[in-house]
């Protein structure tokens, strides 16, 4: 397997397009980190019906490669910011796709979900990076997704502000008595910059605040 040009690059890894595979994608993570498990994972998740990229782990040239369906479509982030989703469905996806992937069989928790790991194809949201994944707590997944849209509504992107409150109102179950846990993981995650770091107090008291002023649903 060949890789051609260099399609996409997050904080850990490099997305390439496969030669002579338009429907494929090779994500390579540039520390070397094994990514045989993540595939694995997301195997699984694909046969329990979850909306997750199909991997081809038999082509992965590394053991740090995963060989993907290449998706077609904006992130939901795109098209948050650019109009073509409102806020209030944004908010509401999120906790769909939160609510499907807590459901039995397992009990995996994805740790980032956020609008820019989702992506809008032809046959709905997908949910894309699955390097954090482990077995949890759902509501360290709810604390953690709300935690990471507060950062950056008291940060960067206070556009995103309206998009917590439907994700919080869109909620079954509670999410505050897991955000000591998820801030711990934010703070040590290595990939966040000093001025996200710097927001997880303020992200912290804006979730407090709004939780309050929300009252949850069962979806």
């Amino acid at each position: 397997m060949r890789t051609g040009e260099l399609i996409g690059t997050g904080r850990s890894a490099d997305v390439y397009a496969v030669e002579g595979a338009p429907g494929l994608v090779l994500r390579r993570y540039r520390d070397g980190t094994d990514a045989t498990g993540e595939a694995a994972l997301m195997a699984r998740l694909v046969a329990h019906g979850y909306p997750v990229p199909a991997v081809h782990p038999e082509a992965a040239p590394r053991p740090c490669d995963l060989v993907m369906e290449r998706l077609e479509g904006p992130t939901l982030l795109h098209a948050l910011l650019t109009g073509g989703e409102p806020a209030p469905r944004v908010g509401a996806t999120l906790a769909g796709l939160l609510h499907r992937l807590h459901a039995p069989p397992g009990r995996t928790v994805h740790l980032d979900l956020h609008p820019d790991n989702v992506v809008l194809t032809p046959r709905g949201p997908v949910v894309i990076d699955w390097c954090n994944a482990e077995t949890g707590p759902p509501g360290l997944d709810r604390a953690m997704s709300a935690l990471i849209l507060a950062q950056a509504a008291v940060g960067s992107l206070p556009r995103v502000e309206p998009v917590l409150v439907a994700l919080l109102h869109a909620f079954d179950g509670p999410v505050t008595e897991h955000l000591p846990a998820a801030a711990e993981r934010r703070a040590a995650d290595p990939a966040m910059s000093s001025e996200e770091t710097a927001a997880l107090d303020a992200a912290v008291g804006l979730i407090h605040r709004l939780a309050r002023t929300q009252p949850q649903i069962s979806l």
